[in-house]
């Protein structure tokens, strides 16, 4: 197995954020968040899963439709619950959905449904 200067990195860091977690230095959960912002989409409706970290130190996602040929539903999926978040569930809308909380013990997904394409589904990556 050959190892890189970016391998040693990644496996550096792994090795801090737990023995930051064993003697109790920091806040190793916020070493793992999976910030950044993801480009899913199928049959002309695309959208963007966009995952921050905020000042309370825990994620929060929202959805932002990029491409919607009148037959796309947005928003942002609850695998825990097993339902759409917010009052209207997902939306035809092409603005931003509002910000959710992604912490701890939360398994959320910004998700598109192509009306037009047999309710086709697709997600960015939980989080």
């Amino acid at each position: 197995m050959r190892f890189t200067r970016t391998g040693m990195r990644v496996a550096a860091a792994a090795v801090a954020t737990v023995a930051m977690g064993v003697i109790g230095i920091g806040n190793a959960s916020a070493a793992q968040t999976a910030e950044g912002q993801f480009v899913f989409g199928t049959g002309g409706c695309v959208a963007v899963e966009d995952v921050q970290l905020m000042s309370d130190h825990h994620d929060y996602m929202r959805v932002i439709p990029t491409a919607n040929p009148g037959h796309c539903l947005f928003g942002v999926f609850d695998r825990n619950g097993w339902r759409w978040l917010g009052a209207a569930g997902a939306t035809p809308s092409s603005n931003p959905s509002q910000w959710y909380y992604d912490g701890p013990g939360q398994s959320l997904e910004a998700c598109l449904i192509d009306t037009a394409n047999n309710n086709t589904w697709a997600c960015g990556p939980i989080n």
